[in-house]
This record gives structure tokens, sequence and C-alpha cells, in this order.
């Protein structure tokens, strides 16, 4: 803080003058001189000295109470300089110097609430104080008030649009704490202030393209293009913005325009692989993806398109043999690796299927979906002690995954294994998504298990309302009625009997 002498001088002089004893006045009046002048000098000391003799002579004066506390404030006698204050506030309750050394106080014994409560006040007098406002941002950061913090920070920008800092503050927050919206909002404002920018052209774009706004995404990626010049990663950004703004032609035409500056780049030829696998065009695709592997053999991605087409085309026996050679070279490749066991689990090669999913789950620990299709795979070669460790470590780590807990429950109740805890299992996976016709089926075959025919038959029939096609749960269906058939007959004849 910056004192303002003249301002402390006038305001000491008015209250002087008001005094009764004329001598009394003159006296005080060189005392809080004097002590000014001290101050000035760095002699906190001897100026709360000089103070202490003014306040005696005009105790009633809030300006020399502020003075003395800073004084104290200074000297750190904190607790002295606080009760000045309280006694200038209570002479003068707007009385802004004393509220800043006030809040400087509280900051400096982290006094959070405090001070907050402080510069809360200050700001009610003096609202376009751009410190006030910062500090109070400050203090957000520290009691985590993200939020908070960046609305401080925007304020400050609206008041001075000078104060860049502010916003470039906010939206290092906004980007810590994952708030993308936010961050978006703020990005926007800095580029307002520098469009030229292109580390925030970027920023935006990635944001932008985040938030699923993708039509703004195109202007940021436009504005880019003016800036640094057309490139095969603008177009193939373009590209990905056009299918998912479903212009598959643009799409498409941004990829060819891409190809005829540099036909066999394998970025380029990838995106258009995939393009055209999305939309059908498998014959043109096959054509491109040949490209890859000829041009481009030490990229997996050539070999992974082949397998993809199988896998969609439902020829698991095709992406074994276009995966298969070719899986020791790529063995630290996450894809290759699991396309591969996935191939090998339809077609019911569990050993081989176990292989290559292991080495996919070794290459990326935090895959469910490799732990899901080992799960499955560990239960159907008996491997239950395997597979329980595999359900229990994706229930504990997200407990909403409904699969899990429905494959775990149909995995003990078709070993009859702790029929109440499958149960639970169950109704957690129900509980969560109430209108799969798997997870009813599994429930309604929990209860045929535990001899609740009247309940397996109502889940049964719930499942078949859902999907009425499905031989498997019509199969479970017509045997929970026939056992309960079978039952009913069977006490009829002991009954006569």
């Amino acid at each position: 803080m910056v004192r303002s002498q003249i301002k402390l001088v006038l305001v000491c002089f008015i209250n002087i003058i008001a005094a009764d004893d004329i001598n009394n006045q003159e006296l005080a009046l060189n005392h809080f001189m004097q002590g000014e002048f001290l101050m000035n000098q760095g002699n906190y000391a001897l100026a709360v000295l000089e103070f202490q003799d003014a306040i005696e002579l005009d105790p009633n004066a809030s300006t020399i109470h502020v003075s003395i506390a800073d004084g104290y404030r200074r000297l750190g006698k904190l607790n002295r300089a606080e009760d000045h204050l309280e006694i200038a506030l209570d002479l003068d309750p707007e009385e802004e110097e004393a509220l800043e050394i006030l809040g400087q106080i509280f900051l400096t014994q982290k006094r959070y609430r405090d001070a907050k409560a402080t510069y809360v006040e200050l700001t009610k007098i003096n609202p376009n104080n751009i410190d006030f406002i910062f500090t109070l941002a400050d203090l957000a950061r520290i009691e985590k008030e993200w939020n908070l913090a960046i609305d401080y920070y925007i304020k400050g920008y609206e008041i001075n649009s000078l104060a860049i800092k502010g916003l470039e503050q906010a939206l290092q927050i906004a980007l810590t704490t994952s708030n993308f919206v936010r961050a978006e909002e703020i990005c926007s404002l800095l580029i307002d202030e520098n469009p030229n920018n292109i580390e925030l052209l970027e920023t935006m774009k990635d944001l932008t393209l985040f938030n699923g706004n993708y039509e703004k995404s195109l202007t940021i990626i436009n504005e880019i293009e003016k800036i640094n010049g057309i490139s095969n990663d603008i177009l193939i950004q373009k590209s990905a913005l056009y299918e998912e703004l479903q212009k598959p032609d643009l799409a498409l035409e941004m990829i060819y325009m891409a190809l005829e500056d540099d036909s066999v780049n394998i970025d380029v030829l990838h995106r258009l692989v995939t393009l055209l696998m999305s939309q059908e065009k498998n014959e043109d695709a096959i054509l491109y993806n040949q490209k890859i592997i000829d041009h481009h053999p030490e990229d997996a991605r050539g070999f992974i398109n082949i397998a993809v087409m199988a896998m969609s085309g439902k020829n698991p026996d095709d992406a074994i043999l276009a995966l298969g050679p070719h899986a020791d070279k790529f063995i630290k490749d996450f894809t290759i690796q699991y396309l591969l066991g996935t191939a090998y689990y339809q077609i019911k090669d569990y050993q081989n299927s176990k292989i290559y999913l292991s080495r996919a789950l070794t290459i990326y620990p935090q895959s469910r979906n490799t732990k899901h299709n080992l799960a499955l795979i560990y239960d159907s070669t008996g491997e239950w002690d395997e597979s329980d460790k595999l359900y229990i470590d994706l229930i504990s780590s997200d407990s909403t995954d409904a699969q899990a807990y429905n494959n775990y429950a149909y995995s003990l109740v078709e070993r009859s294994k702790n029929m109440s805890f499958a149960l639970e299992l169950a109704q957690n996976a129900i509980r969560l998504e109430p209108k799969s016709a798997a997870y009813l089926d599994t429930i309604g075959w929990i209860y045929f298990k535990m001899d609740e025919y009247d309940e397996a038959i109502r889940y049964i029939r719930e499942s078949l309302s859902i999907d009425s096609g499905n031989i498997t749960i019509q199969g479970h269906l017509n045997e929970i009625i026939k056992n309960k058939t079978e039952l009913n007959i069977q006490k009829m004849q002991q009954a006569e009997n």
C-alpha cells in the first residue's frame, strides 16, 4: 500500500480545527506531521511515538489511529495495530485506508475469512479498485472456490481491459480444474484482446472440440489457417469437424485436398481410410489402405484397418489372418493385441484370446473392456479365481459399471455359488440400467435357481418385452415354466397320496 501523505494531512487538519483547544490542535498536527516524516524515512518506532503524542492531544482523529496502526504493523506488532484500526473504523466505518491495512494484517496472519470480509467491504467503498478485486480472487483460490476466483478475475478485466494478467490467471484456474466451459469463455475474451495469438487460438480450438462446439472449432481453425497458411494438419482437423457436423462429402473433400499435396502421407491416408470405412466405401478403403501398408509397413494402422473392416463384417478369421503374422512385431501395440484377443474370443479360441488380451492389459492396465473380456474368458475356461479378481477390480474401481455387476452375478449363478451375493450384484445392475433385457434375464435366472419361480417368470417376461426375439431368454422362460409345472404336478400328486 502506498501512503498518501497529502490526504492524511488534510484529514488530520480537518479533525484538528474542529477541536476546542487551538493549542492542542497545533501540537497534534505537529506531532502527526513529524510522525509522517519519520514513516517515510523508515523510522517506524520513532514515528509511532510521535503518533501517540498526537492521539493524546486528539483521540477522535481516525486518521491518526490509522497512521499509528500502520506503524505498529510495520514493526510487527499486529495486535496493537488491529486495536487502533478498530478505533479508527468506529470513528469512521468507511475509512478505506484502515480497512486496507486491516485486510493486509489478516492476510499476514492467514485469517483468510476475515480478510475476505474486509476486502468485500473495501469493494463496496471503492468498487473499481482492481487491487481489491484481485485480492478477493487470490483469496478465493486459497479457499479453492475456483468459480468465484474466476468471476473476480473477469470482473477486474471488465473494469480495466488492461488487466490481462487477471484473465490469464482465470484461464489457468479453469484449465487446471478441468472447467472447460469457463475456460472457453475466458479464452474467447483473451482472443478478443489478441486475435492473432496462435497459442490462444490452439487452446480455443481444443476447448471448443472438447465442449462439442464444432461450428466454433471450425471458425477457429479457419483463423489459424489465415495466420499460418493451409497444411495437412489443418485439412485433417477440418475433415474431422465436417464429419462431426454430419457433412461427409466435405470431410472427404478436405482429405482429398491433402492427398493432392502428399499422396503417401500416413496421417492423411489413415484419415481417408477411416472416413471411407465409416461411409461403408470398403473397396476404396481397401485400395488406399494398401498404400499405407506398401509405403508404411512399420506403422500398425494399416494392419489394424484391415482387422477393423473384417470385424465389422463379422469375419474374425480374416482379422486374425491380417494381424496374426504381425502380432510379435507390434507386441507393444495395444490395439493390435486387443483386436487379436477379441477375434480369437469370437471364434471361441479362449487360449489364444487369453494370450493376446493379457498382452493388451499389460500395455494398458486401465482398459476396462480388456478386463471385461478377460473375465468372460476365465469364466469360459473355469478359472474362477481369475475372473473373480477381475470382476472385483472392475466394481471397486467404478461403482456404476452395470455390466461388471451383471456378469459377475451370472458367473456366480452358473457355478451355483453364493446366490444371495449374486442376487445383490444383479439388483445393482438393474438399479443402474433398469431397461436392460440381459440384466433382467440374469436376475430372473437367479430367482429361478433360488426356486422363486414367480419372481423369475416376472423378470424374464419383462426381459422378453424388451428383446422379444432373444432365443436364450425365451429358452430360460420355457425352462422356468417347465420346472414350475413339474413342481406343481408333484405337489398335486403328493396331495392325492
